[in-house]
């Protein structure tokens, strides 16, 4: 992996083409998952069409001569709606709650898996509930040792 282009165009492949993920989705909500690669502020997605969804909202990188890595930090995103409320007892559960997790988590399994380098997941993973919206989100810290070879002088 040698450009930015490289990597979103893998990051877009490994989420948008996962299998556990599309499968996770056509069973709890009937269809399956879209990808976005940032979003349009002015024109975000919809949820009733675009949901659940999984969006790269970041990707930030080290860079530098002297830096014997190529480094990243991968944003990404996760949503889905949903307004069912389990009770059980004088316990309720908006069921998105947890389902906005489990996608989140399938999304990074889809990365860890998909190879990029040295890949793990920081501990800000986390939540915000917009009943029956619910969003999740991770920052995903991407490192590969740089090669030492130079060009042969002309």
């Amino acid at each position: 992996m040698a450009t930015v282009i490289e990597l979103i165009e893998r990051i877009k492949r490994a989420l948008a083409d996962d299998a556990l993920i599309s499968a996770w989705c056509v069973q709890e909500f009937g269809r399956a998952h879209t990808v976005f690669v940032d979003v349009d502020e002015n024109n975000p997605p919809v949820p009733a069409n675009d949901f659940p969804a999984i969006v790269v909202t970041g990707l930030n990188q080290v860079r530098g001569d002297a830096v014997r890595e190529l480094s990243w930090e991968l944003e990404i995103g996760v949503g889905i709606v949903n307004e069912e409320i389990a009770t059980s007892g004088n316990v309720k559960t908006l069921t998105g709650f947890g389902q906005v997790q489990a996608l989140r988590e399938l999304a990074e399994n889809a990365i860890y898996r998909a190879g990029l380098g040295s890949v793990t997941t920081r501990a800000e993973s986390g939540s915000a509930s917009y009943y029956p919206l619910f969003i999740s989100g991770s920052i995903i810290p991407i490192t590969v040792l740089k090669s030492n070879r130079r060009a042969m002088p002309v």
